[in-house]
Formats: structure tokens, sequence, C-alpha cells
């Protein structure tokens, strides 16, 4: 009789666990999505630069939601973040093939996690079935 609560206690410690693992990738696989919107964002945008930007004014942000106005003076390239604070020059095209790439990087991470995701509420369903023939 005593192993039975004690079988019990176990599967409720691997249902917690399991429950925060779901939550984790719950919340990655959120913020995966969130930033391939971004990517997709900027791609858009530069698409719109390169073929109506040339001499459009633009409001630039600079912090705390204050913007200054600007000029577009070149719709051929681009400064993009690589990482570190480090950044680079590239030509509009370049920057979406290399957006593009991201993008597809992220969503193969993301097909991944979902996965993983489904198998860990396949355990979990399996588990709550189990404390439950355990409490009965």
């Amino acid at each position: 009789m005593a192993e039975r609560p004690q079988a019990t206690d176990k599967l409720e410690e691997e249902l917690r666990t399991l429950f925060g693992q779901a939550e984790s990738m719950r919340q990655q696989i959120a913020t995966i999505d969130a930033t391939i919107l971004d990517l997709a964002t900027v791609i858009e945008t530069l698409d719109y630069i390169k073929s109506r930007g040339s001499d459009k004014i633009v409001l630039v942000p600079i912090g705390a939601g204050n913007f200054i106005r600007a000029k577009i003076v070149d719709t051929e390239h681009v400064i993009m973040g690589v990482g570190g604070r480090l950044s680079v020059e590239a030509s509009v095209d370049d920057a979406k093939e290399l957006i593009n790439q991201r993008i597809e990087s992220l969503e193969k991470l993301r097909l991944d996690l979902r996965r993983k995701l489904e198998e860990v509420n396949a355990r979990i369903r399996e588990l709550i079935e189990k404390t439950r023939e355990e409490t009965q």
C-alpha cells in the first residue's frame, strides 16, 4: 500500500516537470514566431524602399518612442546587424537573401520544437491516464 502513493508522487513530479518543459517550448515557439514576423516585415520594408523609397521622408526611431525625420538617399544598400553589436553594409538583395536564410533556419527550429512539444504532450496525456488509474 505504501508504494502506491510513492508511485503516484513520482508520476505527479514527472507531470510537473513535463508541464514546465511544454510551457518553455510554447514560449520558445512564440518567440520564434515573433522573430519570423519581424524579419518578414524587414523584407517588405526593404522591397518598398528599393522600389519607391528614393528621396522619401521617413521617421527614424531614436529611442523611448521618439523619432526624427530623415530622407532616404541610398535605396540599394542597407547596414545590417550580424551579431555582437557588429554591422556590415550589404546590398538590399544580399540582405534579403540573408534574412530569408534566417527565416528558413527559424522555421526548421520551430518545426523541431513543435514535434518535441507534441511528444511531451503525448507523454503528459499518458501520465495523466496512468495517474488516474493509480488513484482509483
